[in-house]
């Protein structure tokens, strides 16, 4: 684990903060790419990643905040410290979503709306490969106990050490990191064929939702289970349905256009 990758003086680099912003930045790039192909500005581009990504910043830190009000009662000059990990994905994900939708509503001259979404979620997918490395550096977001062979065990001083000692945890913020590189993949196989815009939106909000709904299992929480799952398990299962409806809704359209 290494939170901190080096220091300027007084100043500390940390690998949650430097990996995140790898994730962003790879992430608008690789939309700013796409988007290029269509004959839209790059710089429109980056003026929407830029918006949605301090958004989604924003959210998470603003859900991170809420989940441990005692702690940041006693300790409120850290709510802005940011930068050195706390970060709720579904805060970063809500805020950034309608951030996004406003954005592109406001801008549909330029941006299309549908194409972009689609060319995003991919990029939030290969972003979410690299924020969670980040998590795993950090030693935040860990896991339960587990006695498979891959458990890990986080050095004194992390966030998952105080809580689990020396036993050996699921590495889940690499499952979650894993998994959506391979999402990312079966999302960019799809792209060739994709039945009509924002079919590959969709498909990333309902996979990316199951694969935090299995994750979880493996993750460690404070005692805060709602009818047996956890929140964001059941914040999870809202967007799979969402999708789904939105599917329909937009294939239907699409089938009453073809007519």
């Amino acid at each position: 684990m290494h939170p901190i990758l080096f220091r300027l003086g007084p100043l500390e680099i940390r690998s949650w903060g430097v990996l995140v912003l790898i994730g962003f930045i790879v992430g608008i790039s690789y939309v700013a790419k796409r988007a290029r192909t269509m004959g839209i500005s790059t710089e429109k581009i980056w003026d929407f990643g830029f918006w949605v990504a301090l958004s989604a910043i924003v959210g998470a830190r603003i859900f991170y905040v809420l989940y441990h009000i005692p702690y940041f009662k006693e300790h409120p000059s850290e709510i802005i410290r940011f930068w050195e990990g706390g970060a709720v994905f579904f805060g970063g994900f809500l805020f950034a979503l309608v951030v996004g939708i406003i954005y592109l509503v406001k801008n549909k001259k330029y941006l299309p709306f549908w194409p972009i979404a689609d060319f995003a979620s991919e990029a939030l997918a290969l972003g979410m490969f690299f924020g969670r490395w980040g998590c795993f550096f950090n030693g935040c977001c860990f896991g339960k106990e587990t006695h498979l062979p891959w458990g890990v065990v986080f050095p004194p001083g992390s966030p998952a050490y105080e809580v689990m000692d020396s036993l050996h945890i699921h590495p889940s913020q690499l499952y979650e990191s894993f998994a959506n590189l391979i999402l990312f993949f079966v999302l960019l196989k799809l792209e060739q064929k994709k039945p009509f815009d924002g079919f590959i939106f969709l498909f990333y909000m309902f996979f990316a939702s199951l694969i935090r709904f299995l994750v979880d299992f493996t993750r460690y929480y404070e005692p805060e289970n709602v009818f047996l799952l956890t929140i964001n398990q059941w914040i999870s299962i809202a967007i799979m349905v969402a999708s789904l409806i939105m599917y329909f809704v937009l294939r239907k359209k699409r089938q009453a256009i073809s007519l």
